[in-house]
């Protein structure tokens, strides 16, 4: 468990200037909470006040304090957006999390197959991509299945069973086709998050914006223990996301932080991880609530998460043996696609 004092050193660390990484392999960083290069793009958006950088206590997860519309984190997202019809929740709460940056509306008929590229390669800024299957292979434990994959970064550990939880990767009844054509997408978008709430019945207590956010850390460290993975994961890679989210940060990283995200009492404790065997696997359902809150935010933006699971991802039978590929093993090849943006 995390004293007091590591968090200043965070934010202290958060201040210091380096001109070049010793190490840039070891700045991996976890995505489904990226959002590349992107500022502000509208001045009638949601904002952090102040010019702050977000919470740090929450590896600015959860930045409702410093929030515009911070006092609406505490409120079901429902009766928030209900205020304000016709407004995207994804601008009205722009910033509340590094994940959560507004994107205007687009006419590209490819803008999803273009964003899930722009996702992919965000996450490789880092160098800690070296290629197809180069990273250790892992078997996760999910809802009494077994499911054998390649962590190439380290997001895949996230990413890819969040994607195969919701049901949206390639091989799992989604189709190219439906993908390059955006209404079509966002009418499969819309119908998910439908079935989502058809199957759990969020009550509004569950669906307080800022709870939801809390629980981005705990849901990476849960999708840990599904691997029987070491949760070492360490906080540099935080400030390199942040860096990338607002590029007048970017000198943010190369900072080292001295522990890892495994000595943080918030995310261990919701997520009850101890170890690889004493800990609390990821569940379809908080996968299905944090998806679900972009549901409630933003269905172009909902449809944006799904089209970036889809497209880097598939679901493979072989010997009766289920796995997750990426790229080339996919029938739609996103990196091989990528040459013809």
């Amino acid at each position: 468990m995390t004293n007091s004092w590591l968090f200043v050193m965070l934010a202290v660390a958060a201040t210091k200037e380096m001109e070049h990484c010793e190490d840039s392999s070891s700045s991996t960083f976890f995505l489904q909470t990226q959002q590349m290069l992107r500022q502000r793009t509208s001045t009638e958006c949601g904002y952090l006040v102040n010019g702050s950088l977000g919470d740090a206590l929450t590896f600015n997860n959860n930045n409702c304090k410093y929030h515009i519309h911070g006092n609406d984190c505490h409120r079901p997202i429902p009766d928030v957006m209900a205020e304000h019809p016709g407004v995207d929740g994804f601008c009205y709460f722009n910033a509340v999390a590094m994940y959560i940056y507004y994107s205007p509306p687009s006419s590209d008929p490819d803008q999803y197959v273009k964003s899930a590229w722009s996702g992919v390669t965000g996450l490789r800024l880092t160098g800690a991509y070296h290629g197809l299957n180069s990273g250790p292979s892992v078997v996760y434990h999910f809802e009494g299945k077994e499911i054998h994959d390649h962590i190439d970064v380290e997001h895949y550990i996230y990413d890819d069973i969040y994607g195969y939880s919701l049901g949206v990767l390639q091989g799992q009844g989604r189709t190219l086709e439906q993908l390059r054509n955006p209404a079509v997408w966002e009418e499969l978008t819309r119908e998910n998050c439908k079935e989502i709430q058809d199957t759990y019945q969020f009550t509004k207590d569950e669906l307080v914006l800022e709870d939801i956010l809390d629980m981005n850390m705990p849901i990476l460290a849960m999708s840990h223990c599904a691997g029987g993975l070491i949760l070492e994961l360490g906080a540099r890679q935080v400030l390199m996301e942040l860096a990338l989210a607002r590029p007048w940060h970017w000198h943010l990283r190369c900072t080292a932080l001295p522990f890892p995200m495994s000595s943080v009492s918030y995310v261990t404790e919701k997520a009850e991880y101890v170890s690889p065997s004493d800990c609390k696997a990821i569940t379809p359902k908080e996968f299905a609530r944090h998806h679900y809150m972009k549901c409630l935010l933003s269905i172009r933006h909902a449809a944006h998460d799904t089209a970036y699971l889809f497209a880097r991802a598939c679901l493979r039978h072989e010997n009766g043996t289920a796995s997750i590929g990426h790229f080339s093993q996919c029938p739609f090849d996103l990196e091989a696609a990528a040459g013809h943006f």
